[in-house]
């Protein structure tokens, strides 16, 4: 039986997306093969959660804890924080230097795609089609006018890294885009500033199973919020968003998708459960942004895609694992 630690939490204010996805996980792992181990990460503490919810300390000089004094270690780290430090790549360095398998992208690539103004670099740098953007930094001297000689309203205005749409705003009015800006820098220090795509929104999840690379059946949104976006609100809250699987598009455009889906995982050296958003309108497909710890509640994208083709949750992470398991990267 191996030792899997399933790690949750985090920095930032998508704590509660990855408490869910915990409790899933737990769930559905495979307990003939698996014996988990619930670790809650936060910035004041490191804890294992037992069966009683007590708490134990993780020793983070070997990422460690300590049982009714037996010292427990473990095979392989199921990352299941959205946001830092689970998707930025600060745990994944952590890891490698422990020499403990992980079941994400590595430090590199976790850094890269959390980071959206590089992403976007250097997916555009591939051929692929992204929205015109513009970065700033909490410390710059931003002038509006400046912003609309280089992009074009309505736009969103996003934390550079971060995920559920946190501190996102439509904006489609000069002059309420220095309060969006404002409301940006409480989550990041940097502002993404992205000129809105009109189009159907899809997207599509991949892993990665004996070394092939399998993309899901395309998922298409429809958010029904306020906000006309798949924000928060229409991520998390139930009917607040259509979640239509398969999407309801041609037989072409899914291959398309689910071709450039796979291209991109291994454009981006991308491992374990990731999924891809992308914006489609009559110029053609427009990449979105890559999430490589998606959410994992039994309601969430990527297990609802799973199922459509007869994949468990189950065993989507027991791929994850053993893939994780057969690399020790």
């Amino acid at each position: 039986m191996k030792n899997i630690a399933v790690v949750a939490g985090g920095y930032s204010g998508e704590y509660e997306v990855s408490i869910n996805s915990l409790k899933t996980i737990c769930n559905c792992l495979d307990k003939s093969k698996y014996i988990f181990y619930k670790i809650i990460i936060t910035k004041d503490k490191w804890v294992f959660i037992d069966e009683k919810d007590r708490e134990h300390p993780v020793d983070k000089n070997d990422f460690s804890v300590n049982i009714n004094n037996k010292k427990t270690t473990f095979d392989c780290v199921l990352i299941t924080i959205h946001g830092s430090p689970g998707e930025d790549g600060k745990l994944q360095g952590y890891f490698d230097l422990l020499n403990i398998p992980y079941t994400t992208a590595g430090l590199l690539a976790s850094a890269l795609t959390f980071n959206k103004h590089y992403c976007n670099l250097l997916v555009s740098k591939l051929g692929v089609k992204v929205a015109n953007s513009i970065k700033y930094h909490i410390s710059e001297k931003i002038e509006i006018s400046d912003i609309l000689k280089r992009i074009k309203l309505p736009v969103f205005v996003k934390p550079n890294s971060g995920g559920s749409s946190l501190g996102t705003t439509f904006v489609n009015d000069k002059n309420k885009l220095s309060d969006a800006i404002k409301e940006t820098f409480k989550h990041d220090k940097e502002a993404f500033i992205e000129e809105f795509i009109d189009g159907t929104e899809l997207t599509c999840g991949a892993y990665t199973h004996n070394k092939e690379v399998i993309a899901l059946p395309i998922t298409e949104i429809i958010s029904k919020t306020k906000a006309n976006f798949f924000d928060y609100e229409a991520k998390y809250t139930k009917g607040a968003a259509d979640e239509i699987t398969p999407a309801r598009i041609s037989s072409t455009l899914t291959k398309e998708i689910q071709d450039l889906t796979v291209k991109l995982y291994k454009e981006l050296n991308l491992r374990g459960i990731v999924r891809f958003d992308y914006i489609h309108n009559e110029e053609g497909l427009f990449f979105l942004e890559t999430n490589i710890t998606p959410g994992m509640a039994e309601t969430s994208i990527v297990p609802q895609q799973a199922e459509v083709v007869g994949i468990s949750i189950t065993d989507l992470y027991t791929i994850a694992i053993e893939e994780s398991l057969s690399n020790k990267y």
